[in-house]
């Protein structure tokens, strides 16, 4: 849940408890002070959703006031006006000056309450995703600052849903809307009263909780959410593991069925930007993006110790029966600096595979009736390999249900053959 920051300004002690008091009952963070300087380092540094201000201040309300809007033209708080003063001239130049509510001080405690209650409805209301009905970006960061200034033991865990791009362009906007819905019901029911969750864009979100329930809550959200997830599929699409986009005329990359993608890191004392937290989170999440279920991540002391260094990960293997057409592709491979090896037939080509353990494999369908090639496909898919699979015959359906990362039919443009390769190569270094 978040809290919003009021800061009450005023020179009567009594008054200030006693707004205090009324306003704290709704769950807000209430800050008091009577001295102005120290008011506007507080607006300046700490940032106050609500300000309220009473007319016992040692400088004209209105003119305060001013000074105020200029200092926080960016957030625009909520600024409620107090005064004793019950002339229609004070409070139409009150309001000109930008406060947004003028009060008397005769005004009963549940008036009070009722009025500021819903100038806070309409604050949160018009920072709501209208979706999920979570809080937006502005309030998501707001509250990740707010986290700094606690004690406790707090974790930030980034929620993201994979393929979910993919999943809105093939299902459109309403199924897109009805996942987003959810899920966001799935959080709302796992997450406690002093949690908070919004979103960093549409359908990314951040959860901010106790340290000691972070684990627990990315478990639980990772193993519901691939349980409802049969519901936005068809069948064939979930058996599969995958969704076609487009006709065996095109190519295409396969991508499998939206996963629940969480990382979560905890408070560092040292950090006092959100900034920080969330490079790091962006950072940290994209090691769940080979988990072929949904998944979570978490950011552990790393223990210092030698690194071995890595093997460069640049070998292609190409199983293409066509003479001319190898030829090429070894030439163009060798001048980008590819270690390629070629394979003319099936035997040669499971021979050079364990000897020459490559990082992308390109395979041809060579026949109509020819079912070996998709029978080394299912074998080797199993392996940490990406796998390119090139054909005459369209039936990129079959191709992809036998591991295949990339479906081109015939015939193709080198150029874009050796850009996935090199993309291929890249992503598994």
């Amino acid at each position: 849940m978040y809290k919003t920051r009021v800061l009450i300004i005023s020179e009567r002690k009594e008054h200030s408890i006693k707004y205090k008091k009324l306003i704290e009952t709704l769950n807000q963070d209430v800050v008091i002070t009577n001295d102005l300087s120290n008011a506007l380092g507080i607006i300046q540094k700490q940032g106050s959703e609500f300000i309220v201000i009473s007319d016992t201040i040692k400088e004209k309300l209105s003119e305060f006031i001013r000074k105020i809007r200029v200092l926080t033209f960016n957030s625009r708080p909520i600024i409620i006006a107090i005064s004793k003063s019950s002339d229609l001239e004070d409070k139409l130049e009150i309001l000109e000056a930008g406060a947004d509510d003028f009060l008397g001080e005769e005004i009963s405690k549940q008036e009070f309450q009722m009025r500021f209650k819903a100038h806070l409805r309409r604050y949160i209301e018009s920072n709501l995703n209208p979706i999920t009905r979570f809080a937006d970006k502005n309030i998501s960061i707001k509250a990740i600052k707010k986290s700094f200034e606690e004690k406790e033991k707090l974790s930030y865990l980034l929620l993201k849903i994979k393929n979910i791009d993919l999943y809105r362009k093939t299902h459109g906007e309403i199924a897109y809307e009805k996942i987003l819905q959810t899920l966001s019901a799935i959080i709302g029911s796992t997450i406690s009263q002093n949690d908070y969750v919004g979103h960093i864009s549409d359908d990314i979100f951040i959860l901010i909780t106790n340290s000691y329930q972070a684990e627990k809550i990315a478990s639980f959200l990772s193993f519901a959410f691939d349980n409802i997830l049969n519901k936005f599929y068809s069948n064939d699409e979930f058996e599969n593991n995958f969704t076609i986009q487009s006709s065996d005329a095109i190519e295409e990359n396969k991508t499998g069925l939206m996963r629940l993608n969480i990382a979560s890191i905890e408070k560092n004392e040292n950090e006092n930007d959100y900034r920080e937290i969330l490079n790091r989170l962006f950072e940290l999440i994209k090691l769940c993006k080979n988990s072929n279920s949904s998944t979570y991540i978490i950011d552990r002391i790393k223990l210092k110790g030698e690194v071995q260094e890595q093997e460069e990960k640049n070998k292609v293997l190409i199983l293409e029966p066509d003479c001319a057409l190898s030829y090429l592709l070894e030439n163009v491979c060798q001048m980008n600096n590819i270690n390629v090896k070629i394979s003319l037939n099936e035997n040669d080509f499971m021979e050079s595979y364990k000897n020459f353990k490559p990082n992308v494999v390109l395979l041809d369908w060579g026949s109509k009736n020819e079912t070996i090639s998709l029978e080394i496909a299912k074998k080797i898919s199993k392996d940490d390999v990406k796998l390119i699979f090139s054909s005459s015959f369209l039936n990129k359906k079959e191709i992809l249900k036998a591991g295949a990362d990339l479906y081109i039919p015939k015939p193709y443009e080198i150029n874009t053959m050796i850009d996935w390769i090199k993309k291929f190569l890249k992503h598994s270094l």
